[in-house]
């Protein structure tokens, strides 16, 4: 089957229709709930005729791993796509956010951008491949994980396991508007508190105000010089303090405070070597402020990672791109993270990021997808799959 046979196999009605019924089951994140999920996309990709696995993590949370078996001539295909959600949020949406809805040549609803869109587009594109009967030379994986907006539990579950690999690259449908990302920035949150003694308000003298340790604190955070090299698709380095928590009462001198910091990082910056910095500013504080006391704890660590734009899979899927959607894309980088960072420090294998959402709708309310990107999606992954596992 030639390329042309195997894009005009594609069913690009299932993708729109497959798109609505992931919309529809509720994989909100916090709590998780993958579960319901989990289970339709296993049913679905065993009736596709692909070995699936469901991994559960809790009693109402699961991933799944599924692969179309091969000759294992050539390492495989790694494709990633996440099952949780962030909330809705309390703005009310144009359309209801677990419908579905088509209009305006979009479908709406949370996930459909971030990134339910994306792993429809995987699905169908392995059940093409699948139903092609392609005498595969290396074994097309998809990893559909639970977790990614919180903590990345699938992605870490699966990426451990000796059977995973070896993989020529992973390939994740995030949302790019089908434009080609290689390198993410890391992600490095603290929480920082400052520990004080609780007094009756109107005798400040007797306590010890945790809120007024923290203004030196944030203040001296901000002009700390943490040392990186300019990326060339990431920028620089940033920080930001997002939130702040204090006291308990306006009447009582506050015990308490704690800002969290969310740092975003580059290939070459040692996370360790951030969080030592920070302490080395608290206890710089202590010789410097009577009574001060500080604490910090590391919520959430997460490296940048990157591909190289020579690497021959990056070269061929821009080949790729280019063919569907009649330009070749210069690859770039994200500010976000996804599970590319679970999965390429242990597979040591390129990342490539290319999805059908738009990425400033993730996250948003009345989020949508439009159609025309999932259809250049599918022809994207599916064309990938045949042309790094086949031809």
């Amino acid at each position: 089957m030639d390329t042309k046979d195997l894009l005009d196999s594609i069913d690009e009605a299932e993708v729109v229709s497959l798109c609505q019924e992931l919309i529809q089951i509720k994989s909100v994140n916090p709590p998780g709930d993958e579960l319901p999920m989990a289970e339709f996309v296993s049913s679905h990709l065993k009736k596709a005729g692909l070995e699936v696995e469901l991994i559960p993590h809790s009693s109402t949370r699961a991933s799944v791993l599924a692969r179309l078996k091969s000759t294992r001539k050539k390492p495989g295909l790694l494709f990633n796509a996440h099952l949780d959600t962030v909330p809705v949020g309390s703005e009310k949406w144009i359309h209801e956010p677990f419908a579905g809805e088509v209009a305006e040549g979009k479908i709406w609803g949370r996930g459909s951008a971030d990134m339910k869109g994306g792993l429809a587009v995987l699905m169908v594109a392995v059940k093409t491949i699948a139903k092609a009967r392609l005498p595969l030379q290396g074994d097309l994986i998809l990893a559909v994980t639970a977790g990614e907006e919180v903590d990345s539990i699938g992605a870490t579950t699966i990426a451990g396991r000796k059977d995973l690999g070896p993989v020529q690259a992973v390939m994740i449908p995030e949302p790019s508007n089908n434009e080609v990302f290689i390198a993410e920035k890391g992600a490095l949150w603290l929480e920082i508190t400052t520990h004080g003694k609780t007094a009756h308000g109107g005798m400040p003298e007797l306590g010890r105000n945790a809120v007024m340790m923290m203004i030196p604190l944030i203040t001296e955070l901000q002009t700390l010089v943490f040392p990186y090299k300019e990326h060339p698709l990431l920028g620089g380095f940033t920080q930001s303090v997002n939130t702040i928590v204090g006291g308990v009462k306006t009447n009582v001198v506050p015990d308490h405070c704690a800002v969290t910091v969310d740092m975003r990082t580059v290939p070459g910056q040692d996370h360790k070597a951030i969080v030592r910095q920070v302490e080395a500013l608290i206890a710089n504080l202590s010789q410097k402020i009577p009574d001060f006391k500080a604490s910090v704890r590391v919520t959430n660590d997460r490296i940048p990672v990157e591909s190289s734009p020579d690497d021959p899979v990056v070269q061929g899927f821009l080949d790729i791109v280019g063919e569907v959607i009649g330009e070749r894309p210069v690859p770039r980088g994200v500010r976000y993270y996804t599970d590319a960072v679970a999965f390429v420090p242990v597979l040591k294998t390129p990342m490539i990021i290319c999805g059908p959402g738009d990425a400033q709708l993730a996250h948003q309310p009345n989020e949508y997808v439009e159609i025309s990107k999932l259809i250049q999606s599918v022809r994207i992954f599916t064309m990938s799959g045949a042309k790094f596992l086949f031809c």
